[in-house]
């Protein structure tokens, strides 16, 4: 059975409470490849395979202050026959933490991000908010990122606030090695959420390798498996982080 998924490819990230520090600059590479998959999408019109989608992002964050962190994203993409062409950029807009780490039961951030694709690609904006809940244990940190989208533009402006929850569980023992578990689902508008079956939704082993004297560059790696009939059946990512004080 194939199911056309008219969304964005997604690059897989939980979302944690640190932001950059004050003039703190980072640059990130992102990529999810989707070696299998019975689903098709709209790419410019054309309905096309996600087997063997390969999805790209280039990112520039700034640390405004301690607290507060700006940044762009453009995003590309290349289904198997097709060219790489670039899909849209986002503006983020701010990533938040409130108080300092360890002063609340709950280390809390939130995360504003404002969607502009090519209009031949998708004729919708989109406004995306992702609250960050964070808490530790020792060396175990458990993340949540309740997240809540709404189209802003376009022929479908008029639906409702679609709600996605992702999440994860990181063991923090090692310096340079944290291995994680991460899920990842859509579940629909929030007036009428899907059933289960009906939802996109993804288990992913992680883990980060730190390197440098300053431990400023990172890269994050794991294997998604789809759970559910709408999901891909297997995804790859790799987000390489490179940060500049």
């Amino acid at each position: 059975m194939i199911i056309s998924i008219n969304s964005f490819a997604q690059l897989y990230k939980v979302y944690g409470y640190a932001t950059a520090e004050a003039k703190e600059k980072e640059i990130v590479y992102w990529l999810s490849a989707i070696p299998s998959s019975n689903q098709t999408y709209s790419f410019f019109g054309e309905d096309v395979s996600r087997d063997n989608l390969m999805a790209h992002s280039l990112e520039l964050e700034y640390g405004i202050s301690n607290h507060w962190t700006l940044g762009m994203y453009l995003d590309f993409e290349q289904p198997a026959g097709q060219p790489l062409r670039w899909i849209k950029t986002k503006a983020l807009m701010a990533h938040y933490r409130f108080y300092e780490k360890g002063e609340r039961p709950i280390d809390l951030a939130m995360y504003l991000e404002y969607i502009m694709p090519k209009k031949e690609y998708k004729n919708a904006e989109e406004l995306e908010f992702k609250v960050i809940l964070e808490i530790d244990y020792g060396f175990h940190t458990f993340v949540l990122n309740p997240t809540f989208e709404k189209k802003v533009s376009g022929a479908d402006v008029g639906e409702g606030v679609e709600f996605a929850l992702n999440g994860g569980y990181y063991y923090k023992g090692w310096m340079s090695i944290q291995p994680g578990i991460e899920f990842y689902t859509k579940m629909g508008e929030l007036a009428e959420l899907k059933s289960f079956s009906e939802q996109k939704t993804y288990i992913f082993p992680a883990i980060d390798f730190t390197f440098g004297k300053k431990g400023n560059i990172i890269w994050h790696t794991g294997v998604g498996f789809g759970i559910t009939n709408p999901s891909d059946n297997l995804v790859i990512k790799s987000i390489l982080s490179i940060g500049f004080f």
